[in-house]
């Protein structure tokens, strides 16, 4: 009976351990993203694949997007469609020659991300954990600043 109610009460402490976690991504060099560091932060996240034309146009400029504001209140992380193993996405990274973090994790639940069927596909979350806009084909540096700053003038009035 003792330890029966020992290994009760150790379900219980682990079950309630484990519910008091912190979410947390992971990038594909293994850098923890806990969203705690997110809140209060504009979020992109870009949908890309390897066998997308599309995706490997836009990466130079998505590059630069990440280059210039990473000082910002903007951060930036691509995501991979097919959910490929982290070794053949760390190739296919160096491959497109992306230079902003890419999330090994599917974001969407965690985002409330719509179904889409077309890449690329790029999400822009507010400071507030919500969708505020969805971007399907390819963005520029320029688009995608013009976006944020769009967005960011509408909540500030």
């Amino acid at each position: 009976m003792r330890s029966l109610i020992l290994i009760l009460f150790l379900l219980c402490f682990t079950t309630i351990s484990y519910a008091h976690q912190k979410p947390v991504l992971h990038d594909a060099t293994g850098k923890s993203i806990p969203l705690s560091d997110l809140k209060g932060k504009w979020i992109i996240v870009n949908y890309w694949a390897e066998w997308c034309d599309s995706c490997m146009e836009e990466v130079p400029e998505l590059n630069q997007f990440y280059s210039n504001n990473q000082d910002k209140n903007v951060v930036l992380y691509g995501v991979e469609y097919d959910h490929i193993p982290t070794p053949k996405l760390r190739a296919a990274i160096a491959k497109m020659h992306i230079n902003y973090p890419v999330i090994v994790e599917d974001p969407a639940a965690i985002w409330s991300l719509s179904a889409f069927d077309a890449l690329p596909m790029t999400f822009i979350i507010g400071p507030h954990g919500r969708v505020v806009k969805k971007i399907m084909g390819e963005s520029t540096e320029a688009s995608l600043s013009a976006v944020i700053q769009t967005l960011q003038k509408k909540m500030s009035t």
